[in-house]
């Protein structure tokens, strides 16, 4: 951490990493909690082990503790605003590891994964739809993780932050989970020392078991609360949001354990309008990622080198489920694009050479390109920021352009 700090080059790019923060909080912050994101704090465990419940526990809690009556909506925006700082942290954190961990002459390649890392993240949790949203809670988590396993130390507690992570929203498992799952599997194919294979074969069986059996419980026997539970929530739900307007979607799934596709049906129709528009437009940076993902495959030769390209590309498959019976879209793009910038800025730091020859082969061809790549950042900033069951506002404005509102 010393060498990041003390070199000018990294302050600099520190210091324009913070401003780039500064800035997005007057663009883009949309100063509103969604109705999705004080939903969730009407969930409680005084009502049993209900999924979604750490949150409202904790505001239950400090309720309790405090001579005025905390369960508010104002009492939700500045615990919003306090985590987001908190994120804003945890990325400045990671950055710093990475630039700390990964070898000199590979700085520059970890610079340009951790910007457009950044650009993306930013902007995503200052917007309307996930402001405040329990991904900001989970993408904390992810980020402290992730720097247990670059610096290679209190790993165990990896074990109780995706514990907490799955019981602040069970989605984690699908979502943001792959990341370390494929990092931890990573670490016990490369380590040659069996001590070091052991403990991180026990890392993983426990990371997966764990955040699942706890899934596999929220989804199959922690609805069925009863009408009156129903009720009781409903009325918290409209007491702590901007204009008495719950979402009642998510109360009648996790209260009464109803299917509620027929709810989601116009978002399904979003859905299928705006993914073929959207993928048009990134269709420039996709054709690039499946070029990085090329030469990265080629650079493997033995069987365990292809074996660990098929886990390291083939992460964001856990997002299927959710992309094929949900419909925040929005957020799953997001998730894709964070897991590939994440992980090989993770294999920078923990000086794969794999990962090294292909950021060598990639930042010849920036290099070579300036412009086309100046321009290609810049082009990133039509999507900003990704939202939640719409992918962005350029893709909702052409969506209604052509279907209608």
């Amino acid at each position: 951490m010393k060498r990041v700090l003390s070199d000018r080059k990294n302050r600099i790019f520190l210091y324009c990493i913070i401003a780039y923060m500064v800035i997005c909080v007057f663009v883009y912050w949309d100063r509103v909690l969604d109705i999705m994101n004080t939903t969730v704090y009407a969930f409680s465990y005084k009502y049993g082990f209900i999924s979604r419940g750490v949150l409202g526990s904790l505001l239950q809690l400090y309720d309790s503790l405090v001579p005025f009556d905390a369960v508010s909506y104002n009492t939700i925006y500045l615990i919003s605003i306090f985590a987001t700082g908190i994120l804003f942290l945890a990325l400045i954190w990671f950055i710093i590891i990475v630039l700390s961990k990964c070898r000199e002459e590979q700085s520059a390649s970890a610079k340009g994964l951790l910007t457009i890392l950044t650009l993306i993240t930013v902007p995503m949790f200052l917007g309307r739809d996930n402001f405040g949203r329990l991904d900001l809670y989970l993408m904390i988590i992810v980020f402290f993780c992730l720097v247990l396993i670059i610096c290679e130390k209190c790993e165990f507690l990896i074990v109780p932050a995706v514990l907490l992570a799955t019981l602040i929203h069970e989605g984690f498992v699908f979502m943001n989970l792959n990341i370390i799952l494929v990092l931890l599997l990573y670490k016990c194919l490369i380590n040659d020392d069996k001590k070091k294979r052991r403990k991180y074969i026990i890392l993983l069986a426990l990371t997966f078991i764990i955040p699942s059996v706890i899934f596999l419980y929220c989804e199959f026997f922690s609805h069925s609360f009863g009408q009156d539970v129903y009720d009781e929530c409903l009325a918290l739900a409209s007491k702590i949001s901007f204009n008495n307007d719950p979402h009642e979607e998510v109360l009648v799934h996790e209260i009464l354990g109803l299917d509620v596709a027929q709810m989601e049906t116009k978002h399904h129709r979003w859905n299928l309008e705006d993914t073929p528009i959207f993928l048009v437009l990134f269709s420039p940076y996709i054709v690039f990622l499946i070029a990085v993902f090329r030469k990265y495959a080629k650079s493997g030769k033995t069987a365990l080198d292809k074996f660990i390209t098929f886990i390291v590309l083939a992460g964001p498959l856990t997002l299927v489920p959710e992309i094929l019976l949900k419909v925040d879209f929005g957020r799953y793009v997001y998730s894709v694009l964070f897991y590939y910038l994440a992980i090989f800025a993770v294999l920078l730091a923990l000086q794969d050479k794999r990962t090294e020859i292909t950021a060598e082969h990639v930042k010849g061809i920036i290099v070579r390109h300036k412009v086309i790549s100046v321009v290609g950042v810049a082009y990133l900033f039509v999507f900003m920021p990704f939202r939640g069951y719409r992918i962005c506002d350029v893709v909702t404005a052409l969506t209604s352009l052509i279907f209608g509102n």
